[in-house]
C-alpha cells in the first residue's frame, strides 16, 4: 500500500470511530443527571465535540502520515470577501430550514411524525448565550477542522474536486444520525466543502457553521417564546397545525425559492472575490487506491444506518 493510501486508510478511520464513539458514549452518559446549558451538560457537549473528532484528528497530526496530511490543510488567511459569508450563512439557514420542512412533509405523508427535539432548545437569554458557545461555536470549530480541514484535501487528493466535494458533503450530513435532517444536513456539507474548495481556508467554512448552529438556536428560542405565548392565548391548535404535512410542503416553498436564490447569489459573489485564491490545481495521486483504504466507511455507513433506523423508530407514531 502507498503513503497516500495509507493516509487515506487513516483519515477513512478517524471518520469511522466518529459514529462508534457516538453510539458507545452515550450509554457511558446514561447514568448522569445533566440540566440542560447547566455546567455538567456545557462541559459534556464540548468534551464530545474535541474527544471524538478534534482530539484523534490532533493525534493523527503528529504521526509520518498526518504530518504529509498537515502539508494540505486548507489554512489559508481569509480575506475581507469573508464578510459575505454572514449573508450567505443567513439565506442558507432559511433555505436549508425549507429543505427540511419539505422533508418533514414527505415523511409525514408516509406515516412519520416529526421527530423529537434531540438538542435542547434554549428557554432563557443566559441558556441561549451558552447554546451560542456550546452548540455554535464548539462543533462548528471542530467539525470544520476535521471534516473540512482534514478529510477533505485526502479526498480531493484522489478523487475529482467535484467528487470529493460531494462525498465529504454527504459523510458530513450522514454522521449527524437524524433523519429529520438529512436532506439538509447533506446540502449544507456540500455548501461547505464547495467553499472550502474555492478558498483554500477553513476559515470561511467555520464562520458559516458557526452561524448556522448559533441561528438554530437563536430561532429555536424565539419560536418556542411565541408558541408558548400563543398557547397561553388559546392557539395551541394553531402550532399543532403547523406539523401537518400540507403546512409544511406550504411553508417549505416559501422558504426554498426566496433563500435560494439568495443562497445562490452570495455564493456566487463569494466565488469571484475568491478567485484567486484557488488558480492552481491540487496535485492529485495518479494511481487508485486499493479497496482497504475505503474499507471504514462501510463500518461508518452501518452506524450512521442504525443511528437513522432509530430515529425513524422515534418518528414513527410521533416518538411513541
Amino acid at each position: 500500500m502507498s503513503q497516500d493510501a495509507k493516509k487515506l486508510l487513516a483519515v477513512n478511520l478517524l471518520y469511522a470511530l466518529i459514529p462508534v464513539l457516538l453510539l458507545t458514549l452515550p450509554h457511558l452518559l446514561k447514568g448522569v443527571e445533566m440540566e440542560a446549558y447547566g455546567a455538567t451538560y456545557s462541559v459534556a457537549m464540548v468534551a464530545l465535540e474535541f474527544g471524538v473528532i478534534a482530539l484523534p484528528t490532533i493525534l493523527y497530526f503528529l504521526t509520518p502520515w498526518g504530518r504529509g496530511v498537515a502539508r494540505f490543510f486548507w489554512a489559508q488567511r481569509p480575506t475581507s470577501a469573508i464578510v459575505l459569508v454572514i449573508p450567505l450563512a443567513i439565506c442558507a439557514y432559511f433555505l436549508v430550514t425549507g429543505l427540511t420542512s419539505l422533508w418533514l412533509a414527505i415523511l409525514g405523508m408516509l406515516g412519520l411524525s416529526v421527530a423529537p427535539q434531540t438538542v435542547p432548545l434554549p428557554a432563557t437569554p443566559g441558556q441561549l448565550g451558552v447554546s451560542v458557545l456550546v452548540i455554535g461555536l464548539a462543533p462548528a470549530l471542530c467539525e470544520e477542522f476535521f471534516f473540512r480541514g482534514t478529510m477533505q484535501p485526502v479526498l480531493t487528493r484522489h478523487l475529482r474536486p467535484w467528487a470529493a466535494i460531494v462525498l465529504c458533503g454527504c459523510l458530513f450530513g450522514m454522521i449527524h444520525g437524524q433523519l429529520a435532517a438529512l436532506p439538509g444536513h447533506v446540502l449544507l456539507g456540500m455548501g461547505l466543502c464547495l467553499v472550502a474548495y474555492w478558498t483554500r481556508s477553513i476559515w470561511y467554512t467555520a464562520l458559516w457553521h458557526f452561524l448556522q448552529n448559533s441561528m438554530a438556536m437563536v430561532m429555536g428560542y424565539l419560536s418556542s417564546a411565541l408558541l408558548e405565548y400563543a398557547a397561553s392565548l388559546g392557539g395551541a391548535e394553531a402550532s399543532a397545525m403547523a406539523a401537518q404535512p400540507l403546512a409544511l410542503l406550504d411553508g417549505s416553498l416559501m422558504l426554498i425559492l426566496p433563500f435560494g436564490a439568495g443562497t445562490a447569489l452570495f455564493l456566487f459573489l463569494l466565488r469571484l472575490t475568491t478567485k484567486r485564491q484557488n488558480q492552481a490545481e491540487l496535485e492529485r495521486v495518479q494511481e487508485r487506491p486499493c479497496l482497504l483504504a475505503w474499507a471504514p466507511l462501510a463500518i461508518a455507513l452501518a452506524c450512521a444506518a442504525y443511528l437513522y433506523a432509530t430515529s425513524g423508530m422515534a418518528m414513527l407514531g410521533g416518538g411513541a
